[in-house]
């Protein structure tokens, strides 16, 4: 009788796995990594990989959801521990510079863009899009709520054009000279658009933060 394997020890062993799997991803991107690359970096065998997924697509979306988790609890903490929403939006966007170019996100930018002829990715990332959207339309909620922001257009709308925005400075930090890109101008064009489009209040101690300088 073979012995029993706690969940504990599967759950430990399945993380393992994605870690090494992102580590993978990160160092040749998504489509060239094969599972045996995966199997190789984490030390396990064949047997041992196919317990847990079925293929690179299968491990790629865990990927992604527990970097998710992760980056969603990090805004939960980023808004509950800045007393305005707008010093919350300004900790994340000096997050945001600091973290360019980050090889994670021009692998999920790979994967994701030939989601048009593949439904299931589509669908993954539709979803995927949904929650992010919900977690920052829930920041600026909470700025209108404590009467912060004055919105000028609505709300879902500036969110779109905050995530475009980031995601577009993740692909663009990558396949570009940084001077060309120059980022920390790019966030600050952000911060004008969104004091024109929040209309912060004017009695309320609000500032643009122009000097985003890496930690």
């Amino acid at each position: 009788m073979s012995p029993r394997v706690s969940k504990q020890h599967l759950e430990e062993r399945k993380n393992h796995i994605l870690d090494a799997a992102k580590r993978v991803f990160e160092r040749k991107g998504y489509e060239p990594v094969t599972m045996q690359d995966i199997v190789k970096e984490a030390g396990i065998s064949r047997g041992n990989l196919y317990q847990y997924f079925s293929n690179t697509e299968e491990i790629m979306q865990v990927v992604i959801e527990k970097n998710d988790d992760s980056f969603y609890t990090y805004i939960q903490d980023l808004a509950s521990s800045h007393e305005k929403v707008w010093d919350a939006i300004q900790a994340y966007q000096k997050v945001v510079f600091q973290s360019l170019p980050n090889p994670y996100g021009i692998v999920m930018y790979e994967y994701s863009v030939t989601r048009w002829r593949n439904p299931e990715r589509k669908a993954f990332f539709q979803k995927r899009y949904t929650r992010a959207m919900k977690s920052f339309l829930a920041l600026l909620e909470e700025g209108v709520k404590q009467g912060e922001f004055h919105p000028v257009q609505p709300l879902e709308t500036i969110v779109n054009f905050m995530v475009n925005i980031w995601d577009g400075l993740i692909l663009m930090a990558h396949v570009e000279e940084p001077e060309r890109v120059a980022v920390g101008g790019q966030l600050e064009a952000l911060n004008l658009y969104l004091i024109q489009a929040l209309r912060p209040d004017e009695n309320a101690d609000w500032h643009l933060d122009t000097k985003i300088e890496p930690g």
